[in-house]
């Protein structure tokens, strides 16, 4: 017999839900091995449905999450709102609530410490949270643009340095696109001279499509090359349809 066929004939009891629990269980002698592999193996989206609240709650203690993560949270849990179940409705309203009150402390915290230790990477990650703070609020535009505004403040200084880090290039590119001050941001990229970095060859391309420049557009793409690679697929779809390649 398939060890997998104590999945289809289970009984109810306790089931592990996380790959840490399962193989807490699986130690002690609680379950069979199969379950830990189980749990490590199976993904769910989280925006698919019905939502899984467990792996919400543990995303929202999750204090690193991405831009991307943030957003779609945000998102399954605006959906959670609608919730005809008074507790789960609640539920997605207080994830929300902890999702930017934790933002805005982090926020806070960093801006008190800058008199006292006003160095490059504080502001840099200060920027960071406030864009993503930013970009939860997309619908609600003046609060949106505050937050982007309140960025760019505290870019400033990397703005106008002479040699600027890569990551700091990616986040003011994509305050200032995200303001629509494209001028701007090809300017920056202008100034900053990154060669033929695929990432920064990208932004540039990027830029230029917002500009309406589609030779602009063409030209990095073809200038990223077989250095494609180390982009997403998505990416790579686009740098080959502007290089004028397949997808």
């Amino acid at each position: 017999m398939d060890g997998f066929d104590l999945f289809r004939t289970r009984r109810p009891g306790f089931i592990p839900r996380t790959p840490a629990a399962a193989l807490k269980a699986v130690g002690a002698g609680n379950l069979p091995a199969e379950y830990f592999i189980h749990a490590s193996t199976s993904v769910k989206p989280l925006d698919e449905e019905p939502f899984d609240l467990e792996e919400i709650e543990r995303l929202l203690a999750r204090p690193d999450m991405s831009l991307a993560t943030n957003i779609l949270l945000k998102g399954v849990l605006s959906k959670l709102i609608g919730s005809r179940e008074q507790e789960v409705a609640l539920f997605g309203a207080e994830g929300i609530t902890a999702l930017e009150g934790r933002l805005l402390a982090s926020i806070e915290e960093k801006k008190a410490r800058i008199p006292a230790q006003g160095g490059r990477r504080l502001r840099s990650h200060l920027a960071r949270e406030l864009y993503i703070l930013a970009e939860l609020n997309a619908g609600a535009e003046s609060v949106r643009s505050f937050y982007l505004r309140s960025a760019c403040v505290y870019l400033r200084p990397a703005f106008r340095r002479r040699r600027i880090s890569r990551s700091e290039i990616v986040l003011a590119t994509d305050i200032l696109i995200a303001l629509g001050r494209y001028d701007s941001a090809a300017r920056l990229l202008h100034r900053v001279h990154a060669g033929d970095d695929p990432g920064v060859l990208l932004l540039s391309a990027r830029v230029a499509y917002r500009r309406g420049d589609y030779i602009r557009v063409s030209e990095c793409c073809r200038r990223i090359g077989a250095d494609a690679d180390c982009l997403d697929v998505n990416e790579r779809r686009a740098v080959a349809f502007w290089a004028g390649g397949n997808a």
